[in-house]
């Protein structure tokens, strides 16, 4: 008979031990059970780390992943050192380069009268020149209220923190008429003295063979009696070899002739090497015959005084007449002054010309516009630059009718920019115009023709116009480019659009913009911040090419896009 299975059968030790092993696999059931019901961990995800592009190695500045401008080195025509850069341009301006322009408070008011207005606005202008500078560094504005007045000669500002001002350079602003049947200027705001103050026995000269383009420390034979803060004369004293490599002796030029000086400060000195505020727009070599640092005691300029928001007129007989107001506005030994908001109508040469160790001036807002002369040498130089002037900085100015509208004279040492300007009905080239300019940026430019190159014969026997000389992102809508490099240094085209290019410079991306926008926007931000670009320009600019904007105003009342 089968047995029939029976707890009692099994021992007690043995039921507890089933019962135990029952337990444990329905607590490990449950847990089971529990996991699979849990939703799944979020898992914060991995982003991989993007590798930076490589860097650019074909362009002469490009924008690197940073943001910041990056420069590749370059060689000079006719060499084989790859070892120059293109120089910062941003020092150029009122302050140094990324100061506003400040607004003076009136202290004399004057209104028209008819007949000859000029005696009474001078004796204002002397009586302001005749008070104290304040703690701001400025004496006060003369506000020449709405009209037209008559003018028989020249306004003379020769003190600092003086400002004439108008109310406007429309035709129902301020409007001072050049009466003086004879060449001349109408305002002129001059210093005194001429020419350089160097200290002889500071005198140091350089012993690096070579001083590239667009560096700020070079080393001397030694660096006593120079501290940090001097301001100094850095003079390249070029030798006969020179001139023979360029072959310009056949137009005159002689090697103690083309000694230029570059003003610069010290920013720091370790040992015999020297660092500067700004890098040199000219390569020093000894075989070419070297250099030399000294300290520079310029007297005589004027600071902090200009003339703004005004239209000037000069009478004429004819499209031809010569014999009238021949320059509307002339800077001379001047330091951080400013002409804004002026239209120049009718004038033989210039609007604004600036002259004679003037440094760090800005020019904005201002128009040329119908020149009456000889369309000849010597005329229409709409807006110019001449004699040593360095950090000058012409912007949104516009012009109509002239011949060399945006250019510089003879050994004009630089840097020197032209910003966001345009030229319309021009007769010439846009670029240096004669002997050896160096340093010149023309950023964003719309005109005709466009050059820099070995001028030859022309006129009085030129030669070579300029070296390191930029154009950056212009545009010529009518005619060709020329960019031509001399031995030993280098001339550039870069994102330029025209019919035609030639010549022996540098060209990169013809017909097709380049980034950044503004090569020296970019600078001055790199240097000194967005605040320092927001202080001089306006919000057009920041955003895009303003050369439409500029010829829709055509100087006719305030440039406001």
């Amino acid at each position: 008979m089968r047995k029939i299975f029976s707890f009692k059968t099994i021992p007690s030790l043995k039921i507890l031990t089933l019962l135990l092993i029952l337990s444990v696999f329905s607590c490990k059931k449950k847990e089971v059970a529990k996991k699979e019901e849990a939703p799944p961990k979020e898992e914060t995800p991995v982003t991989p780390t993007p590798t930076p592009p490589p860097a650019n190695t074909t362009s002469l500045v490009y924008v690197a992943t940073n943001g910041k401008l990056a420069y590749n080195t370059y060689v000079n025509q006719g060499e084989t050192d790859k070892i120059n850069q293109v120089p910062d341009f941003s020092n150029a301006g009122y302050g140094g380069g990324g100061v506003a322009i400040p607004a003076v408070p009136v202290v004399r008011t004057l209104s028209p009268q008819s007949g000859d207005n000029r005696a009474r606005i001078q004796q204002v202008i002397d009586e302001v020149e005749a008070l104290p500078v304040g703690a701001n560094g400025f004496r006060g504005a003369i506000l020449l209220n709405a009209g037209t007045y008559d003018i028989e000669g020249t306004l003379t500002i020769e003190a600092s923190g003086v400002v004439l001002r108008g109310v406007g350079q429309g035709a129902s602003g301020t409007i001072l008429r050049a009466t003086r049947r004879a060449q001349h200027t109408l305002i002129e705001v001059k210093g005194s003295g001429s020419g350089f103050g160097e200290i002889s026995s500071s005198r140091r000269l350089i012993t690096d063979s070579y001083v590239p383009t667009g560096v700020k420390s070079f080393n001397l034979e030694n660096t006593n009696g120079l501290t940090v803060g001097d301001k100094v004369l850095v003079t390249r004293t070029p030798n006969q070899a020179w001139i023979d490599l360029l072959e310009m002796a056949q137009y005159g030029w002689t090697a103690t002739g083309y000694n230029m000086s570059y003003e610069r400060i010290v920013t720091a000195i370790s040992g015999n090497n020297i660092t500067l505020n700004a890098p040199m727009v000219e390569p020093i070599q000894t075989r070419h015959g070297g250099g030399r640092v000294g300290r520079n005691t310029v007297t005589g300029r004027i600071q902090n005084s200009g003339v703004e928001n005004m239209r000037l007129v000069s009478v004429f007989n004819n499209d031809t007449d010569e014999l009238h107001g021949w320059i509307g506005i002339e800077l001379s030994r001047t330091e951080n002054c400013w002409v804004k908001g002026v239209t120049a109508q009718y004038f033989g040469y210039a609007c604004v010309s600036i002259s004679d160790n003037c440094v760090f001036n800005t020019v904005e807002d201002c128009a040329m516009l119908d020149p009456k002369s000889l369309t000849d040498g010597g005329r229409k130089y709409s807006f110019n630059l001449e004699n040593s002037a360095s950090f000058n900085l012409f912007q949104r100015c516009f012009t109509r009718g002239g011949r060399h509208d945006f250019v510089t004279g003879s050994k004009v040492p630089g840097p020197n920019v032209f910003l966001d300007c345009v030229a319309v009905q021009t007769f010439s080239d846009i670029g240096p115009h004669h002997r050896w300019a160096t340093g010149v940026l023309f950023d964003n430019i719309y005109g005709g023709q466009m050059r820099v190159w070995n001028r030859r014969d022309m006129g009085s026997g030129h030669g070579w116009a300029g070296a390191q000389t930029m154009f950056w992102n212009c545009r010529s809508v009518s005619s060709d480019v020329v960019v031509d490099s001399p031995a030993g240094a280098r001339n550039w085209g870069v994102g330029v659009i025209g019919l035609r290019f030639s010549g022996t410079g540098y060209f990169e991306s013809n017909n097709v913009h380049v980034q950044p926008r503004s090569l020296y926007l970019a600078q001055l931000k790199d240097r000194l911040g967005d605040a320092a670009v927001n202080n001089i320009t306006i919000p057009a600019q920041r955003m895009g090419s303003i050369s439409a904007q500029l010829q829709s105003w055509a100087g006719e009342g305030a440039f406001n896009p």
